[in-house]
C-alpha cells in the first residue's frame, strides 16, 4: 500500500505483500522517504527519485519515515 500522493507504481509488484519488495527507479515521481538499493543512502523526495547521490545507482526502495527500509519490518 501506497501513501497518499505517490505519483506513480513500483516497478514490480506481487501477489503477497511480504513475498517481494519494492524497487523504484530514479526518474520516477513520487514522494516519501527512499534508500537507495546498492549503498542505503537515505533521501527525502519531493517531487522526482534522483540518481544516488553517493554510489550513482537508479534504484531505490521505499523506507519508513526514521530511514528502516520497508522490507525490514515486519
Amino acid at each position: 500500500m501506497h501513501a497518499p500522493g505517490d505519483g506513480t507504481k513500483p516497478v514490480m509488484q506481487a501477489d503477497d505483500e511480504w513475498d517481494y519488495v519494492e524497487f523504484w527507479p530514479a526518474g520516477v515521481a513520487t514522494s516519501g522517504w527512499f534508500l537507495c538499493a546498492a549503498c542505503g543512502n537515505a533521501v527525502i523526495v519531493r517531487q522526482v527519485l534522483p540518481r544516488c547521490m553517493l554510489c550513482g545507482e537508479r534504484l531505490w526502495e521505499r523506507a519508513r519515515p526514521a530511514g528502516v527500509p520497508a522490507s525490514r519490518t515486519v
